[in-house]
């Protein structure tokens, strides 16, 4: 790939991902490429590396080459213009799916992806604004004339909590022998892993840093959990409950994009009740008081 071409390639990707975000910019970043490829080629038709004649050919190159750049990126900046207005105008008969982001046609009531149930607005009727009626660009979450928050946006942060919901109603059903995490973030999740050694239940949560896990780890502590076996840890912690012993890792919560803790049955090295031995007394009496 030349030059000109990895610019070209390069302006589309960073043009389209301004106007446009998401199953949108997936969907029309292709055909917005070709048309700009296109138009490129017509107006950069000639447009090779030059080089000087004088010597040393490597310093002569540059001040040809920059320049040709330079004239390159002058002529494909008048194409981006209308990138929001044909992503506009793409969308008008489109929605997403809410529950796995699958991009279909307006008169689709269930997604054919994941059979959710589609929204009723197309993203191009999410992007008008309820209060001043302007039909702003896809992608947007304000409303550019107002200032108000478009209904596209509304309805993703509404299918964004209810599924946040639905994943911390299954705490109850996995692990109902910990206390609840109720320290804010966003796109939780809970999936058990049965093939783990111990099984484990992994829970993630974007949006949470260091603060909310201490937070999480004082709610522990109150419930009972505590360091426990030959090496007690402050971020490895247990409880015992009805004989059984539930074990919270924390150590391990930033290694992914989000944080995650990791739950599970089993009881730490030495046993949940270790007590580390004491010394024995050294004998007193006959030869060792002799020997001091």
């Amino acid at each position: 790939m030349g030059f000109l071409d990895r610019a070209v390639k390069r302006a589309v990707g960073n043009a389209v991902g301004n106007a446009v975000g998401g199953a949108v910019q997936r969907a029309v970043a292709p055909k917005i490429e070709q048309g700009v490829q296109q138009a490129a080629q017509q107006i950069l038709p000639q447009q090779q590396p030059v080089y000087a004649p004088a010597q040393p050919p490597v310093y002569a190159q540059q001040p040809v080459y920059a320049q040709q750049a330079q004239q390159a990126t002058a002529a494909l900046g008048g194409l981006f213009g209308g990138l929001n207005s044909m992503a506009t105008q793409f969308a008008q008969n489109k929605k997403i799916c809410p529950a796995c982001g699958a991009m279909a046609d307006g008169n689709v009531k269930f997604c054919p992806a994941c059979g959710g149930a589609m929204p009723e607005q197309t993203l191009g009727q999410g992007a008008v604004c309820a209060a001043c009626g302007k039909q702003n660009d896809i992608g947007t979450k304000f409303c550019a004339d107002c200032g108000a928050k478009l209904p596209t946006a509304i309805a993703q942060e509404q299918a964004a909590q209810e599924k946040d919901a639905q994943a911390l109603a299954q705490w109850d059903a996995l692990l109902p022998q910990y206390p609840k995490w109720q320290f804010g973030g966003h796109s939780f999740h809970l999936e058990a892993e049965p093939a783990g050694d111990p099984p484990y239940i992994e829970f993630s949560v974007c949006g949470a840093g260091r603060a909310e896990l201490e937070q999480y780890r004082q709610l522990l502590l109150q419930s009972g959990f505590r360091p426990a076996g030959e090496y007690p840890d402050p971020c490895q912690l247990f409880a015992r409950v009805d004989g059984v012993v539930y074990h919270v890792d924390l150590e391990h919560a930033f290694e992914g994009d989000a944080l995650e803790l990791f739950f599970a049955r089993r009881e730490p090295r030495g046993g949940f009740d270790y007590v580390k031995p004491q010394p024995k007394p050294r004998p007193s009496g006959g030869l060792f008081d002799l020997l001091k």
